[in-house]
């Protein structure tokens, strides 16, 4: 397969056809403003901060960041080419993924066709997924795992005993990925299953000492996360922060019917079981475990469904093979003209990469989504000071009006934010909903009113579909609605924003009350266009 003249220019279509579907999703992440926010800090101070920055809930709070290396990576991005540079690293990320899965398929003795089919499904897969957040370096390190244990274990070329040395690549590795994103921990739980499973190969086959090899490796990949600026701290306070469920956070939840995430993905399990089961190829144990507890993840928790993804379109494309030879009868005729059809691959190849590149530099700013207006109002007149922020928009919020302006609570939730913080946000943002939230035992009793205490906030900028917090506002008389339109609404406190004798009073002419629809996009960051008005 390796010598195909035509491979490498279908490779090289491939990989832009894969280019162009990761731009899909081309809208910002509500955390990507508060990432390189977080980021410039660290470059402009050259030091972590010790506590929670920006917050007048939680000033003194120890901030265990885990996404460190990636926020210094996307600040470092945005200072030196702005956008361009940011989104365009998204794509090189996403061209040394599948670069490496390709790579991969071709070592294995995969066709171009089912490499072809298998990588393009998993692409619409990782597609949603695939915006501007901490998560990419998981999803291209989690392929790099998995194209170094393929390089050390995969049968090829009739080598029984594959080399292992390669496998001292991973604690480095891990090293950087746990600087980078939490998923560390998913790849290192891979791993160890993985690892389980050649040990057993291993002992079955009297190779003892390949399974003390696997438990050193296994063993110094633990070790190696350590080498963070928190040290153990970080992974207690993982193991702590992973045990609670997470009904706030969609990305946690079960993969149900409706999600717009299930067609792509039961397109991809359903291959992948086809390919398996008829497969004539020999079926590899360890794989088969992988894939079947991925993909039982998946389910679990949407969020997983990229690793699912990386691992089928790094295995299943041989399978598809050995099921199509059990219905192949003929030989394939010899294309005619090779010459003509590589100029064709290479033509397309240039067209998509160049329209993958186009879109790729494009990141926007959906205004039914983002409270683009109000934020624009609230720099005109000067309207800062402690704000308590619907949850999805709190860093845009931050990123807008920082450092005059703080949150109550913000997308860093436990890393930054003690448990009574979060809860207390939640009780008023989504309310008694015992099914769309959890409470942590031993706190104080469900209050949504608690968080207009707290720290004496003076703005509260909530999202109009969350009702239970537009009730409890409703019912607050010493709150006065200072703006509104179809998605937003911001409501200040009447002894600053009401007194005409006080040096903060917005006269009513200047307050705007509309049900104006947002529609439309604008670039990110979408910040305020004028400079910020001094408060008044």
């Amino acid at each position: 397969m390796g010598r195909d003249p035509l491979r490498r220019s279908f490779e090289l279509l491939l990989l832009a056809v894969t280019a162009l579907v990761l731009t899909i999703v081309n809208r910002a992440d509500p955390d990507l403003w508060g990432h390189v926010r977080y980021g410039q800090d660290v470059l402009a101070a050259r030091r972590l901060p010790a506590t929670a920055t920006y917050t007048f809930t939680a000033p003194d709070q120890p901030w265990i960041n885990h996404e460190n290396l990636s926020e210094v990576v996307f600040a470092a991005a945005v200072n030196l080419g702005g956008v361009p540079l940011l989104t365009t690293l998204r794509c090189l990320l996403g061209l040394v993924l599948f670069a490496l899965i390709v790579r991969s398929n071709r070592r294995r003795g995969a066709s171009a066709g089912a490499t072809g089919l298998v990588v393009l499904a998993a692409a619409l897969n990782l597609a949603p997924w695939w915006s501007i957040r901490p998560q990419l370096f998981t999803i291209v390190l989690f392929a790099l795992l998995v194209a170094v244990l393929d390089g050390c274990f995969a049968a090829d070329a009739g080598d029984e005993r594959r080399p292992v040395r390669a496998l001292w690549a991973l604690p480095p590795l891990f090293a950087v990925w746990a600087n980078a994103h939490g998923g560390f921990v998913a790849g290192y739980a891979v791993l160890g299953l993985y690892l389980g499973c050649r040990a057993l190969e291993a002992l079955r086959s009297g190779r003892r000492r390949e399974v003390a090899l696997y438990a050193v490796i296994l063993a110094a990949c633990g070790l190696a996360t350590i080498a963070n600026p928190y040290g153990p701290r970080l992974l207690s306070w993982l193991a702590e922060d992973l045990a609670p469920p997470r009904p706030e956070i969609t990305e946690w939840a079960p993969l149900l019917p409706g999600d717009p995430v299930l067609p792509a993905f039961a397109a991809l399990l359903g291959v992948t079981a086809v390919a398996w089961l008829g497969s004539t190829r020999r079926r590899d144990g360890a794989e088969a475990v992988l894939l079947a507890v991925t993909a039982w993840q998946s389910f679990a928790h949407e969020r997983h469904i990229p690793f699912f993804a990386v691992l089928a379109a790094f295995w299943v494309p041989v399978h598809l093979d050995g099921l199509r030879a059990r219905f192949r009868r003929t030989t394939p005729r010899p294309l005619r003209s090779i010459r003509a059809v590589q100029v064709a691959m290479l033509a397309g190849a240039g067209t998509l990469a160049i329209a993958a590149g186009m879109r790729s530099r494009m990141l926007q700013v959906e205004k039914s989504a983002y409270p683009v207006e109000a934020v624009e109002f609230m720099a005109e007149h000067g309207l800062v000071g402690r704000m308590v922020v619907y949850f999805d928009w709190a860093q845009y919020a931050l990123a807008a009006f920082a450092p005059q302006g703080t949150v109550g609570f913000d997308g860093r939730f436990r890393t930054a934010y003690p448990e009574e913080i979060a809860e207390m946000h939640f009780d008023f943002i989504i309310g008694d909903a015992p099914a769309k939230r959890w409470r942590a035992p031993g706190l104080p009793p469900f209050d949504p009113t608690r968080v207009l205490e707290v720290g004496d906030p003076d703005l509260v900028l909530l999202k109009r579909v969350a009702s239970p917090a537009i009730e409890v506002m409703k019912g607050r008389p010493e709150w006065s609605l200072l703006y509104q339109d179809g998605i937003a609404q911001l409501w200040g406190r009447r002894r600053r924003y009401d007194d005409p004798a006080g040096p903060d009073y917005l006269p009513p002419a200047e307050r705007s009350i509309t049900d104006r629809p947002q529609t439309g996009l604008v670039p990110w960051p979408a910040l305020p266009t004028g400079v910020l008005r001094a408060a008044r």
